[in-house]
């Protein structure tokens, strides 16, 4: 199944500091009310996924709560900040890449 990452950068309020910044990918596979929601940090320049097995910190969340229409945005954006403090009103869309999964 191949589905859509959306890039996003932000600079936690630091913009000379480059190794401070955060880059993280959203993705929905499959794109319907329920089906299950991805958030990733990812690596520079590669845009690798950051998935450490056993680090919480740096571990892929699946679902992060519920995924219906008018949830999804505020849990995904509640779970960016409680985890690694991303303001995601902060970020900018960097871009959009096909993947296959």
């Amino acid at each position: 199944m191949e589905v859509t990452d959306t890039i996003y950068l932000n600079k936690r309020g630091k913009e000379a500091e480059t190794w401070f910044w955060a880059y993280y990918r959203i993705t929905s596979l499959g794109g319907q009310e329920g089906d299950h929601i991805e958030v990733s940090l990812l690596t520079w320049p590669t845009f690798d996924d950051i998935n450490v097995v056993g680090d919480l910190d740096k571990a892929i969340v699946v679902n992060a709560s519920d995924t219906g229409y008018t949830s999804a945005y505020p849990n995904v954006c509640d779970l960016l900040q409680k985890k690694w403090k991303i303001d995601h009103e902060q970020s900018v869309l960097i871009g959009f890449r096909p993947r296959q999964v």
